[in-house]
């Protein structure tokens, strides 16, 4: 099943049907939810009806000739320009600026129908771009309704794109990517949002994935203030994730640099261990629901004949490469150096533009020669050069401290009344499937075991998901609905839906339960969320995955 990317979900006529309606609103927040046009592959979640804010002052008048301050964070707004409605988007004012020392933002602040929610979108990778999106992609229909006034920022550096490193060789702007370029934006732009509207917002939020993700767990960790819902995606340890895109790209390539892998052969593969292990969860429904409990062996693939390389089968170096995909990064000893390897289901995903043989491995080598140990290493290391030993992890691990969200203590968020939701696609082959749950484990370790933190940081488990987008199964679901919810009307989210097209334009709805509850099959068509229901949890499952970076106190022994 390939991922299909539908067209945002509010037309230009419902969005704009949206603003009218919200701008004669006059009652307090808790009112009856915010009517959603249906849409089945953009499952929307209603949001608690709110009053609508105007602007205090016009647009262009944001724009002074001196410093201003947020806190002690000095910021030039360098323009502010009326930006017109379109079809995913409310009118606004399009304000570009940048905090000291050279943090580029845009904050997006609507002209009709904001309801006192600021919201701060994660960046990607090393960042040095801005977004001007959010993952999952419905929520952005959150955004084109004007609910929101909206900040974006290039991690504190201009770059090329995500995989550039070359920035790197100021060692402030290396903080300023760690965490106080999403900091400093956070306090700008909320200051900006006070100006135009003539009152703080009342509700904040940041949504981010990959490295987004990281900025989002740095948020909780660091500025436990900032946010009073953080939604994070696909974050793992970003030092140990460079040496899985480094093993993957070693083990994916020949000696000549060719591609072991090929469209054919994954996709060979991809179907085999489906047939495998679709039926584990009791679910024929073309997805694996846990990753962890398939066990397929892709020798069954190996060809008879060597001379054959094509499908149906995989020849001896397809196989082996395979294998090492799956097994992730070890040392010579076969000690795990990462929390696992590439999920089953995820095999599609090994070849293409992203790939860990293309783009990836470049990212890495500049990621661990520019940001990590810049100085260090030779100046002609390539990502051929990486060796993988328990050693070579803890230097990167100890490198990385500044930029790894995976401090377990949240007690100041929690305290501070946050709300936490984590997520993961279980066919992740960038950041794999096991890394979230290790730090998962280590939170409830931490804050007071499952219940406890349930109370302020739920996870969700999407099958089929790739990276932060797409997948097999291309799920899409609104985590930023659901964190509205839990923060503003206290509904601690139970479940999610989930919808997705199929290959054959089926759109299948699924609901996605909070972490652990299992999923429970009534029977009946597997498309159609009725046919589901929330299992009963047997025991608690124990997560901490035996790898030198996890924080975890209790390894699991298995799914």
């Amino acid at each position: 099943m390939n991922f299909v990317r539908p067209a945002l979900c509010p037309a230009a006529l419902l969005a704009i049907l949206a603003i009218l309606l919200a701008s004669l609103a006059i009652a307090p927040a808790r009112l009856p939810a915010q009517e959603v046009p249906p849409d089945p592959l953009r499952p929307l979640i209603a949001l608690p009806q709110r009053p609508v804010i105007l602007p205090s002052m016009p647009c262009k008048g944001l724009v002074t000739p001196v410093t201003a301050y947020a806190g002690s964070i000095g910021y030039r707004i360098l323009s502010a320009s009326e930006e017109a409605a379109g079809p995913d988007r409310a009118a606004a004012c399009l304000v570009r600026g940048y905090a000291a020392p050279q943090t580029r933002f845009e904050l997006r602040l609507p002209l009709a129908g904001y309801t006192g929610r600021f919201l701060q979108g994660g960046c990607g990778g090393m960042c040095g771009v801005i977004s001007d999106s959010i993952v999952p992609w419905c929520s952005n229909a959150h955004i084109a309704s004007g609910a929101f006034a909206v900040a974006y920022n290039d991690g504190g550096h201009f770059s090329a794109g995500i995989g550039d490193g070359t920035w790197a060789v100021d060692p402030e702007l290396r903080m300023q990517f760690a965490h106080k370029a999403t900091h400093a934006t956070a306090l700008v732009a909320k200051a900006i949002v006070t100006r135009f509207y003539g009152r703080a917002p009342d509700h904040s939020y940041f949504v981010g994935c990959s490295g987004g993700g990281r900025e989002a767990l740095m948020e909780t960790q660091r500025y436990p203030t900032d946010f009073d819902g953080v939604v994070a995606g696909s974050s793992v340890s970003m030092p140990a994730a460079m040496q899985l895109f480094l093993w993957e790209a070693q083990k994916g390539l020949d000696a000549k640099g060719q591609e072991i892998f090929t469209s054919d052969s994954v996709a060979t593969l991809h179907r085999a261990v489906l047939a495998a292990c679709d039926r584990i969860d009791g679910i024929p429904d073309g997805q694996i629901d846990d990753p962890r409990r398939c066990h397929y062996d892709p020798r069954l693939l190996l060809c008879p004949d060597r001379g054959q390389t094509v499908a149906p089968c995989l020849d001896a170096a397809q196989v082996e490469a395979a294998r090492a995909y799956y097994q992730g990064p070890t040392d010579p000893g076969g000690k795990s150096l990462f929390p696992g390897g590439a999920p089953y289901g995820s095999e599609l995903g090994w070849v293409g533009p992203g790939a860990a043989t293309q783009t990836g491995k470049f990212a890495a080598e500049s990621f661990i020669k520019l940001v990590l140990l810049p100085g260090e290493l030779p100046e002609n290391f390539g990502w051929r050069d990486w060796r993988f030993t328990r050693a070579s992890l803890e230097r990167l691990l100890e490198a990385g401290a500044p930029f790894d969200a995976t401090d377990p203590d949240i007690s100041a968020f929690r305290d501070h009344g946050g709300k936490l939701i984590l997520w993961q696609g279980l066919a992740d082959n960038a950041a794999g499937a096991r890394g979230m749950l290790d730090y998962y484990q280590a939170v409830r370790d931490r804050m007071g075991g499952l219940a406890a933190t349930r109370a302020f940081a739920r996870m969700f488990l999407v099958p089929g998901g790739y990276h932060c987008r797409g997948g097999y199964v291309p799920y899409d679901q609104d985590f930023l609905g659901a964190m509205v919810n839990w923060v503003e009307r206290g509904m601690a989210p139970e479940s999610v839906i989930a919808a997705a097209r199929l290959e054959d334009g089926t759109i299948r709805r699924r609901p996605l339960y909070a972490y652990p509850v299992p999923t429970r099959y009534g029977g009946g068509d597997v498309n159609d969320p009725r046919s589901f229901a929330p299992g009963v949890m047997k025991r608690e499952p124990v997560d901490g995955y035996d790898w030198p970076g996890s924080k975890a106190r209790e390894k699991s022994e298995g799914p």
